[in-house]
Order: structure tokens, then sequence, then C-alpha cells
């Protein structure tokens, strides 16, 4: 048997067994994200994918972000 010394919490190590997050991949703006839909037309944004480096100064745009979802798709103003 092994000792797993860390700081994070351990159900991010180890998980939540029977439960795992229902992630989606959407566009909004030109740029790709990881959402996850809360519900009530929300989706809180979990991973930024986009080769502009524009978009990862849009603070609506940063993991923990929530979102109107499903996205309208329709670009918003840049920084």
């Amino acid at each position: 048997m092994s000792t797993l010394w860390t700081i994070v919490p351990p159900e991010w190590v180890f998980g939540q067994p029977g439960r795992s997050p229902e992630t989606e991949e959407i566009e909004l703006g030109g740029a790709r994200m990881v959402v996850t839909p809360l519900g009530r037309g929300q989706a809180r944004v979990e991973r930024l994918i986009s080769p502009n480096p524009q978009d990862y100064l849009r603070p609506d745009w940063q993991p923990g972000s929530i979102l109107p979802y499903p996205p309208s798709g329709t670009p918003g103003p840049r920084p």
C-alpha cells in the first residue's frame, strides 16, 4: 500500500464514483470552449480553446464564468 501526499482535495484525485460532470465543447464568437451546462439556460466555462491571445483577456470567457446556454453564436465585443 502507498501513501499519496498532496494538497489537492481527494475528490480531484480520485473523482466521485458514479458521477462524471457532463461537459460539452461549444463555439462562441469564433472561439471554442469546454462548458458544463448548469440548467436554467446557463453554462460554466471550464476551458477556453483559441489561437487568438485576445480571447484569453476577456473576463466573460475565463474559466468559472457563467454564460448563456445554448450560446447565441453572435460574437461579442473584443477587448
